[in-house]
């Protein structure tokens, strides 16, 4: 009887098991998707307050490519960038170029993520975010070439929930136009903090050695209040420039937005760059580069995926012999 009661026992106990397990909905499996990578930079310009009016139609920048999540951890992403390399010609605007901008794999966990490949650099990632408006000037440690925005080599990002997150990299140093192999390489640290609500502090710091180090130092403040306006300050100054002994050069930058309602922002940004006098000169050695420019404008954004500003740019340069430049510009960025 003991052995009978034992079995029926079981039985009830497996079948009241398999009824629950029956009931519990099953997990959705993970399925991999990808989308289409479209961003399109152009503008219509006219130049004012000089001799020569300068006007024209450009499409200063074109991103191409494609993202693609393998698993809840894995990213992938490729991207191309058709522009004008400053450095080639002035005819390279009419040429285009393409180059790989991104193409790196991705891992997420614990707060960290992990990026190995073609990546955008952590340095800029934090103070584009804040002047908003990559389609009408770059970000002023890419506008003055304070290091490279996209490099190859590998990162770290580890997120401590809305306190801090932390940043290191290791790359190849010449950034995605001039990928070459040798055996130097860029080490960076960055940090960012938000003391309080509303507040993002940075800091950064980068090293390659050659002949001399080369330094790459840079602090950045930005405060976001509400939906309603967001300022923001950002220090960089550049030791060794090139590698050569106590050729530095640095300067900052200061923006804001007003926020009028979700349709329609006012910007404007100030920019002061400058460099030393090395022993033996009697003028700064980046003085043909060295000046201060003023950005100002209205931003009106009709859709999600359209942005349209017009805008006013001046660059004042700092050699005597070389005059103001201004423009007038209808900005306008796509994306997908």
């Amino acid at each position: 009887m003991k052995s009978i009661s034992m079995k029926v026992t079981i039985l009830v106990i497996m079948l009241i098991c398999n009824r629950g397990f029956a009931q519990e909905p099953e997990q959705e499996k993970f399925k991999p998707y990808g989308s289409p990578i479209i961003k399109v930079f152009a503008n219509l310009h006219t130049g004012v307050f000089q001799d020569v009016n300068l006007a024209g139609f450009e499409i200063r920048r074109a991103y191409l490519g494609y993202s693609y999540n393998l698993s809840e951890k894995l990213y992938a992403q490729i991207k191309i960038d058709i522009g004008s390399p400053d450095d080639i010609s002035e005819f390279s605007r009419i040429r285009r170029y393409a180059y790989f901008k991104n193409a790196f794999l991705q891992y997420t966990n614990w707060g960290f993520v992990f990026q190995a490949g073609l990546i955008d650099m952590q340095h800029f990632i934090t103070q584009e975010k804040f002047w908003g408006y990559r389609y009408i000037a770059k970000s002023y440690s890419d506008r003055y070439r304070f290091g490279p925005k996209a490099d190859i080599g590998v990162d770290a990002v580890y997120h401590f929930k809305e306190v801090f997150s932390i940043d290191v990299n290791l790359v190849n140093g010449e950034g995605y136009t001039n990928i070459q192999r040798d055996n130097t390489f860029k080490g960076g640290l960055g940090i960012d903090l938000y003391p309080v609500k509303g507040l993002t502090v940075r800091v950064y710091g980068d090293i390659m050695s050659k002949s001399n180090n080369e330094i790459t130092l840079a602090t950045f403040a930005g405060y976001k209040f509400k939906k309603l306006f967001r300022i923001a300050v950002e220090y960089n100054h550049k030791f060794n420039d090139d590698y050569v002994l106590n050729q530095d050069y640095y300067g900052y930058s200061l923006y804001s937005t007003i926020i009028i309602n979700p349709k329609f922002e006012v910007f404007w940004r100030y920019d002061w760059l400058n460099s030393n006098i090395i022993e033996g000169n009697n003028k700064p050695w980046h003085l043909a580069r060295d000046g201060s420019s003023i950005i100002t404008g209205v931003q009106y954004q009709p859709h999600k995926r359209v942005k349209i500003a017009l805008d006013y740019q001046d660059w004042v340069p700092y050699v005597k012999n070389v005059p103001s430049s201004s423009f007038i510009f209808i900005n306008l960025e796509f994306k997908y």
